[in-house]
């Protein structure tokens, strides 16, 4: 693990509008950039923050992360829990419609978990593979299946206004898990099962936001959803989403005025906007980490050993020096950040104070690494993968100064932002890569999870089954003793 960090985006403030003038001081038309080409629009298989950036604006869930990390009620308006604490009953608003008037009812969600648990390239479905009951059997291992063989999946519509969910076992967090997109609502005249590339065509949605236009490589435009239950106090008439995936490109186009939010600039705005209106800052929930192909890769990497090298020879405060953002970035000693509630504080803070597993030993790593036989004359050569950008520059480049000192020569490789995330997650075609995660929900599992052998789609390249255990015991707890076990 490298480093955590805050979002820092520029938004523009004030100033005339030239597609329309402005309204209040909110612009008729809003430009913002997109740090890369969304994946499909389809809420059952978009799993990045690109795609997410869209997917906010045109939908409207169940619920949602509130900006304090808490989960927010949106269309779903009330629930209880039976005493078992595994029967979950929602009841949602019939205040709710589709943008071509028509009514969204409890099926339209009932049809999207579905049809996401039977897409199997639906990553997220194992927010419901996992948890609800009946529905193990259906979307691992890239697999698909159709709605009419899920009739033991325990996902009903009881009536047009509410939905009952019953899970396998007690689980503390499941509303939370909600958030995603493979809970949004979707019809089947439009959106049929086992295909997703109806997501590129205009389509009806039931968020505040409806498509005009959809170019996946260039820009996505949105309008108002006249439908929407609360169109009437959202003040931006049209939401243009430029495809941007070079963070220079933003910073340039939002101080020449050709949009009006950056989504992903560089760290030098820090400096460039320090004090100034324009720069927001927000506190973000985000981990920056090295993946270690372990299994399709080469023999080295199968070395414990090797691997633990690795780890110890990595100096995070370097990382954060050179990124050279003041307090943005901090080091990070485990898969999850600060943020998350633990015992009696803050979960990392907790763990780091009572056995920080994660340090730097230059002189570890050397006689790890002199045992594997390898030494300054015989280094190891290793390839460290990523899309190419300013920041990600800048991480390369201290990587592969601080892994020389422990006998690794590292070979740097760039890739364009889809064609690395393809070759990293879906191929497996890497030895070393970039990798980071944002939060799906405010529970520190969403990033223990990501180590989860059954949680990996496309190429294996981890996993561990004594790990997988661990985590299917602490499931079985509540409360402070589940955080416990975590």
């Amino acid at each position: 693990l490298l480093a955590m960090m805050m979002v820092f985006s520029l938004a523009a403030c004030g100033g005339n509008d030239d597609n329309g003038g402005e309204t209040g001081g909110i612009k008729d038309t809003f430009t913002y950039a997109l740090g890369g080409e969304p994946n499909y629009l389809d809420p059952a298989i978009a799993s990045d923050s690109v795609a997410s950036y869209v997917l906010n604006q045109t939908y409207f869930p169940l619920f949602s992360i509130g900006a304090d990390g808490s989960t927010v009620k949106n269309a779903c308006v009330d629930y209880s829990l039976d005493a078992s604490r595994t029967v979950y009953t929602f009841k949602l608003t019939e205040n709710n419609y589709w943008s071509d008037g028509q009514k969204v009812v409890a099926g339209d969600y009932v049809y999207g978990m579905l049809r996401a648990l039977g897409l199997g390239d639906s990553y997220y479905s194992y927010f419901i593979r996992n948890y609800v009951k009946g529905a193990s059997a259906y979307g691992a291992d890239a697999t698909t299946a159709k709605i009419a063989d899920m009739t033991d999946v325990a996902i009903k519509a009881v009536d047009d206004y509410t939905i009952e969910i019953t899970l396998e076992k007690p689980c503390d967090y499941f509303v939370g898990l909600m958030t995603a997109g493979v809970f949004y609502p979707v019809r089947a005249d439009y959106a049929p099962e086992l295909d997703y590339t109806w997501a590129a065509n205009l389509h009806p949605t039931n968020g505040p936001f409806v498509y005009e236009s959809i170019d996946n490589a260039t820009e996505i435009v949105m309008v108002k959803n006249e439908y929407f239950y609360d169109a009437a106090n959202i003040p931006t008439n049209k939401l243009v989403a430029k495809v941007m995936p070079d963070p220079d490109a933003q910073l340039m186009a939002f101080q020449q005025g050709g949009i009006d939010f950056a989504s992903n600039v560089d760290s030098s705005v820090t400096k460039i906007y320090a004090g100034q209106p324009e720069l927001v800052i927000s506190d973000s929930v985000i981990n920056y980490y090295m993946m270690m192909n372990a299994y399709r890769s080469l023999d080295a990497l199968k070395d414990v050993n090797v691997r633990k090298a690795i780890q110890l020879g990595i100096d995070r405060s370097a990382i954060v020096t050179a990124l050279d953002a003041g307090e943005v970035y901090y080091e990070l000693y485990g898969y999850v950040p600060k943020g998350f509630a633990g015992v009696n504080g803050d979960f990392r803070a907790e763990q780091d104070a009572e056995n920080q597993l994660v340090k730097t030993d230059k002189e570890e790593a050397r006689r790890l690494m002199a045992a594997a036989g390898y030494s300054e004359s015989n280094p190891l050569k290793l390839e460290y993968y990523y899309n190419q950008a300013a920041m990600h520059d800048t991480v390369a480049a201290v990587l592969k100064v601080q892994l020389a000192d422990i006998y690794i020569d590292l070979t740097l490789r760039t890739g364009e932002l889809r064609t690395f995330f393809d070759d990293r997650d879906q191929q497996g075609n890497f030895e070393l890569a970039r990798g980071a995660m944002s939060a799906d929900y405010m529970d520190p599992t969403t990033f223990l999870e990501m180590a989860n052998s059954k949680n990996l789609y496309g190429k294996p390249t981890w996993g561990d089954a004594h790990y997988d255990k661990l985590l299917a015991e602490a499931d079985l707890l509540t409360g402070t003793e589940r955080i416990e076990k975590l």
